[in-house]
């Protein structure tokens, strides 16, 4: 396979397509009611989550652009996040972060994805851990407000 294929298909990971939805659509019509309310007998509320991933997608960047980027000690510090935002515009901030994480990434160069990114053999595979991190934990998003009631987001969502 090519690197443009393989650059393509970790794109189209990264937008949703040919698989579940584009992330952004998960978080399009967040409301600080909805991602910070706690769900009995789930250990994060929406808004942990979708801080979890904008954490780790911050790292996902500095690797491809080689940044130094000190390691995370434990799991905890991906975690460490308040049960909700504080008011509308933080979690605009927050869904405006993480949109601008996923252009930043959609638009690495073939000669930037082709170097060594700190701990990644390439910024192909940082791509790849990118896609397959925002899946899983999207998915955890969507099950959340499936559970509140808040799905699918104005733009459609799969409910099955």
């Amino acid at each position: 396979m090519s690197e443009e294929r393989i650059s393509e298909v970790f794109i189209n990971a990264l937008r949703g397509e040919n698989a579940h939805l584009d992330p952004r659509n998960a978080v399009e019509d967040l409301t600080v009611e909805i991602a910070g309310r706690q769900i009995e007998n789930t250990p994060y509320t929406v808004w942990q989550i979708f801080k979890h991933i904008t954490y780790w997608q911050e790292r996902f960047i500095g690797y491809i652009n080689d940044e130094f980027t000190p390691p995370a000690l434990s799991a905890k510090e991906g975690w460490a996040f308040s049960s909700s935002p504080l008011n509308e515009e933080e979690l605009k901030n927050e869904i405006q972060k993480f949109i601008s994480s996923l252009d930043e990434a959609i638009s690495f160069s073939k000669n930037e994805l082709e170097k060594k990114a700190q701990k990644y053999k390439s910024g192909y595979d940082v791509l790849q851990a990118m896609a397959s991190h925002i899946s899983y934990h999207i998915g955890e998003i969507v099950i959340l407000r499936r559970m509140l009631g808040k799905w699918p987001p104005p733009s459609g969502g799969d409910t099955w």
